[in-house]
């Protein structure tokens, strides 16, 4: 039977480029954004990851329309920048409310349906970030470090059903996403934080509109997803920032702050 996948985060991104792929190749696909997607083969499913009632009430839409549920792909992700002493605190809790507590709500709304298929899948993207802590994006590191520890403990919960779980952690995307999400305006910052803000902000800006394109990162999840055996966690990206996963590790603090400042610079 035609296996049905639920592409979060669809309305841009990775999961705008997710979502018709899967179609294009045979499988039914849900597309869930806060708003309607019109997207080739892909049915739209309006939610807010954030919203544990309006995503239960999305998800039972979705049963009663496929009767089954095989594969959720969690693309949707918002970031945002601030040094943490001076970001509005509603603004970093809406990066945790978003990315790790969407994550939480989606996980509760999906795996008792998602065990029920004899080869479900449940992959979150995570990001790189989410290994390290980078300035003046605080909220968004820890909200990416915790979706992955989530998915390491859920995974380790399902073991004895069907259920394969984890976690792609990308680098650098090539989307719009620097100028559609929230940063604190320059002359809100302390003379302190000004210059380095600035310079990170402009590095990652300028590592953004050199980095993967979104169809990339898709073709990646999809050869996941298809995977026999997943393993908890896949990091894709270029070199540096795949090795900069195990250096912020295994380096000494210091030097690891200068790497990072260097590459930011």
């Amino acid at each position: 039977m035609q296996e049905v996948v639920l592409v979060t985060g669809a309305s841009s991104g990775v999961g705008e480029a997710l979502a018709p792929m899967l179609a294009e190749r045979g499988y039914r696909v849900y597309g869930m954004s806060r708003r309607n997607v019109e997207l080739p083969g892909v049915t739209s499913l309006p939610a807010d990851v954030s919203d544990p009632e309006g995503l239960a009430s999305a998800i039972a839409q979705l049963l009663e329309e496929s009767g089954r549920l095989d594969a959720v792909l969690h693309c949707a992700g918002i970031g945002g920048a601030g040094p943490v002493e001076q970001m509005p605190t509603e603004r970093a809790r809406r990066i945790m409310d978003t990315n790790f507590w969407g994550s939480w709500n989606l996980a509760q709304a999906t795996l008792p349906h998602l065990r029920n298929s004899p080869r479900g899948r449940l992959i979150f993207v995570g990001s790189i970030a989410g290994f390290m802590g980078i300035p003046f994006r605080a909220a968004y590191c820890a909200s990416k470090a915790a979706v992955k520890t989530m998915s390491d403990s859920l995974r380790m919960e399902v073991q004895g059903s069907d259920l394969q779980v984890s976690t792609l952690c990308p680098g650098d995307i090539a989307t719009n996403s620097i100028a559609t999400q929230y940063r604190q305006p320059i002359e809100e910052i302390d003379p302190l934080y000004r210059d380095r803000y600035r310079k990170f902000d402009d590095g990652m800006a300028a590592n953004v509109v050199h980095g993967m394109t979104a169809q990339h990162v898709a073709e990646r999840i999809y050869a996941v997803m298809n995977k026999d055996t997943l393993k908890p966690c896949y990091v894709v990206g270029e070199a540096l920032q795949k090795a900069s996963t195990v250096a912020s590790r295994i380096l000494p603090g210091s030097l690891w702050e200068k790497v990072l400042r260097k590459y930011y610079s």
